[in-house]
């Protein structure tokens, strides 16, 4: 007699984003999508793009599939075709949404499609870019539907929760893997990318990864920098990642005469060699909702200055990250950096080890996404964060 083993299909999970490219919240995406049992979970993506994105390759041969909705300023469009993905593609577990705002529209579409678990999840602690009635009605709306349509409100720090949410909500960390960090061969790493980009040996080079959007504010740190040349400091900008802004800030370093101390790398796949690069990474960001980098930085043992408008909820190695307020202006911030540069490096080789161990290791928050998959929110401690610890373009900005 023959038995048929029984085989479940995996739980369908639709998360709506703007577009796969490399950002902050992609980058922790495609960290879980990786390292998630997909016999257990099945990844979709609904994003707001017909263009191609740096990860949709990857996300395909890693069996997940991407679905394209349309611009959301045409809600009526949007809504057609998010039903349509949901009655061909479904049944789905959950609706993960990470578009801020415009996630209050995405969970009412998603209650009437019957979708049992519907997150709301805020990855920015965004300030409001404008007064007009008409966003604050959209705003009002949003937050009446988040209230009444998620079954889930997650925060990726206090900060990113609190500006969407208020209270409660539950913060649920990023979960990163830092195994790529564990590599030996850390100088001969950076020496070779300083040759490669013709950076002079004995050179010291303040970095920066990220996109080039006003939130990361590349013109103060162009201006910071050119402060820091001003005082004789042998410095070279090194900086990671594309945007709408580049030519701007492009622009910018060729009138400050600082073409020659500065170089562009663009968008990377792996920022690993470019962080043992790197003697300081800066964040002047105006606002974050967490800031992977950081985390990446701490994890290379690379000393990081950052903005009083970057959580410290990811300060996971104290003695390796500082924050200054913006107000300070450029010269303060030049002065700042020309004290970390002078300081012993406080690098110790087990920085992997102890971000791994940290709140934002990639199996505790596999743990907690797989808890929130699975249960409906009746079952899930919705807390605020004082009493228990536990996204670009204007796709993500709606």
């Amino acid at each position: 007699m023959l038995f048929e083993t029984e085989h479940r299909m995996p739980n369908k999970i639709l998360h709506v984003v703007g577009r796969m490219d490399r950002g902050g919240v992609e980058t922790w995406l495609m960290h879980t999508l990786r390292k998630i049992d997909r016999r257990e979970f099945e990844f979709h993506f609904l994003v707001q793009t017909t263009q191609e994105s740096a990860y949709d390759a990857e996300i395909g041969a890693l069996g997940g599939k991407i679905h394209c909705a349309g611009n959301p300023k045409n809600p009526v469009g949007f809504a057609l075709r998010f039903n349509d993905v949901v009655r061909r593609h479904g049944p789905f577990r959950a609706v993960h949404s990470h578009v801020y705002f415009y996630s209050g529209f995405v969970l009412k579409l998603a209650s009437e499609q019957g979708i049992p678990i519907r997150i709301a999840h805020s990855h920015t602690a965004r300030r409001r870019q404008s007064g007009q009635i008409t966003r604050l009605v959209y705003e009002k709306l949003m937050r009446h539907w988040l209230r009444r349509y998620a079954t889930h409100r997650i925060g990726a720090s206090r900060q990113a929760g609190e500006a969407l949410f208020g209270l409660p909500f539950t913060l649920i960390s990023y979960g990163i893997d830092f195994a790529r960090f564990n590599a030996s061969n850390i100088q001969s790493d950076g020496d070779e990318l300083k040759r490669r980009y013709r950076i002079a040996a004995v050179r010291k080079v303040i970095g920066h990864i990220g996109r080039f959007v006003p939130e990361k504010n590349h013109t103060f740190l162009v201006h910071t920098f050119h402060e820091l040349v001003k005082t004789g400091t042998d410095a070279h900008l090194l900086l990671v990642g594309a945007g709408p802004l580049l030519p701007e800030i492009q622009q910018l370093i060729a009138s400050l005469g600082l073409t020659d101390r500065c170089c562009f790398a663009g968008s990377q796949s792996d920022v690993v060699p470019f962080l043992r690069a790197m003697d300081l990474v800066l964040l002047p960001s105006q606002w974050e909702g967490l800031g992977i980098v950081g985390l990446e930085a701490q994890a290379a043992g690379v000393p990081l200055l950052a903005s009083t408008g970057v959580p410290t909820d990811a300060d996971v190695i104290p003695e390796l990250v500082e924050h200054i307020p913006l107000d300070g202006g450029a010269e303060f911030w030049a002065a700042q950096i020309r004290r970390k540069l002078e300081e012993r490096s406080v690098r110790r080789g087990d920085e992997p080890a102890r971000l791994e161990r940290s709140k934002f290791g990639i199996q505790l928050n596999l743990e907690s996404l797989s808890r929130v998959y699975t249960h409906p929110s009746a079952d899930l401690d919705l807390t605020s964060p004082e009493d228990k610890p536990t996204c670009d373009g204007w796709q993500a900005t709606l």
